[in-house]
């Protein structure tokens, strides 16, 4: 009898030999695929957060950080898979070449089964291991996850104080804060004294920026005698709306009278009118029939608005002015307008050194002098702001609080 060489049938296969064949090829794939999704998106979310400076924040960074290591896991998991499928298809393949090849002695199908059902084993002895490196792997990725959560939540950076004095103490805003920008000097216009008859107005040309914060002084007294008339009103040619910030008077009966005008500016131009109209109207009689009024327009950049005020009106003469102003923010501007009578010489008197207001504009007309300082807070705490005088003179001020813009 002629022995015929048959191929032996395979065996079904079964365990870890099943799981990394077939199906689990396909599991392996979409688990790559899934990995370079996650680990792409986590890269570009990093990438935005790097060039969009405002866009880190501790969400966003455990947001990429998350789908980074997600993505890394996954391909790790894929990779491990199919390494070891690869592997394991070498060994069975192998086998069955081998068993094709040589005739076995006694029982081929014995044969065939009992080397089958050792490959599971050895392939049982090689898939533990690398599983457990897919588990070391995750257990290393919620590690990094939760020290980069860990580390985003603290400020590592120093605090630093302001130094001692009216400035305060100041400490770093901390991650994701509003921090406020002080307001900034820009310019001043010093508008020519004139004699304004009853029912007349005042105007007075400057220019401007967009969005120029506008502080009008007016400083007057009376052409006549009787009694002085109230400010009515401040318009200008761009139909800005300005409010009255502050009124620095004894009573109209005085023969001096300090306001302060407030407005925005709407447009960039060289030539814009503000028109000061006194309340003729409503004066008490006897009103005087003129005024010699003057005007002095400061503006300013970044200011929010106007917090808190302040004025004095001595009803004496005096060569000093003192006053306290609390601020109600902290990185604001307090701005200080002075009038009192006019003297020849319109040298800048010196503040008081401690208070660190900075001297901004000294004009003198016929009968009144203005006088503009300003000077940046970092607390909102309680300031007293001095000055002096070589000459004694009758005196108004008024103190206004600027607010900051918020900027996160």
């Amino acid at each position: 009898m002629v022995k015929v060489s048959r191929r032996k049938r395979r065996p079904a296969q079964s365990g870890v030999q099943a799981i990394f064949s077939g199906r689990s090829e396909r599991r392996g794939r979409a688990h790559a695929v899934a990995g370079m999704i996650s680990t792409g998106t986590g890269a570009c979310l990093w990438l935005w957060i790097t060039i969009v400076a405002s866009a880190s924040s501790l969400l966003l960074t455990s947001l990429a950080a998350l789908l980074s290591v997600q993505g890394s896991a996954l391909l790790v998991y894929s990779r491990t898979i199919r390494k070891t499928q690869r592997l394991d298809n070498r060994r069975t393949f192998a086998s069955y070449e081998l068993e094709d090849e040589i005739e076995p002695s006694s029982s081929p199908v014995d044969s065939v089964c009992s080397r089958g059902g050792n490959s599971p084993k050895r392939n049982g002895n090689v898939s533990p291991f690398r599983i457990g490196k897919i588990f070391l792997v995750m257990i290393l990725a919620g590690i990094m996850l939760t020290t980069v959560v860990g580390f985003g939540s603290v400020d590592l950076a120093p605090q630093h104080g302001t130094g001692s004095g009216n400035s305060g103490t100041g400490t770093k805003p901390s991650i994701g804060s509003v921090e406020t920008i002080a307001p900034s000097f820009y310019a001043v216009s010093n508008i020519a004294e004139a004699i304004v008859s009853s029912n007349d107005s005042y105007p007075g040309v400057i220019g401007t920026r967009s969005d120029d914060f506008i502080i009008v002084q007016i400083a007057y007294s009376g052409g006549s005698g009787g009694n002085l008339p109230n400010i009515s009103s401040v318009t200008d040619t761009q139909s800005s709306v300005y409010s009255s910030a502050a009124s620095a008077s004894v009573g109209e009966a005085t023969n001096f009278w300090e306001q302060a005008w407030t407005g925005r500016a709407s447009s960039t131009t060289n030539s814009t009118t503000i028109t000061v109209s006194p309340d003729w109207p409503g004066c008490q009689t006897p009103c005087v029939t003129s005024i010699i009024i003057t005007m002095t327009v400061s503006r300013y950049r970044g200011v929010a608005g106007v917090g808190s005020s302040t004025t004095t009106a001595p009803s004496t003469s005096s060569s000093s002015q003192s006053i306290s102003i609390t601020a109600t923010q902290a990185n604001s501007m307090l701005v200080e307008l002075l009038s009192h009578g006019a003297y020849s010489n319109c040298g800048m008197d010196a503040p008081q050194p401690e208070t660190g207001q900075t001297p901004r504009n000294c004009f003198t007309a016929t009968t009144e002098r203005t006088e503009l300082f300003d000077h940046s807070v970092t607390n909102a705490q309680t300031y007293v702001e001095s000055y002096a005088w070589a000459q004694i003179e009758v005196q108004r001020g008024i103190y206004l609080e600027l607010k900051g813009t918020n900027s996160s």
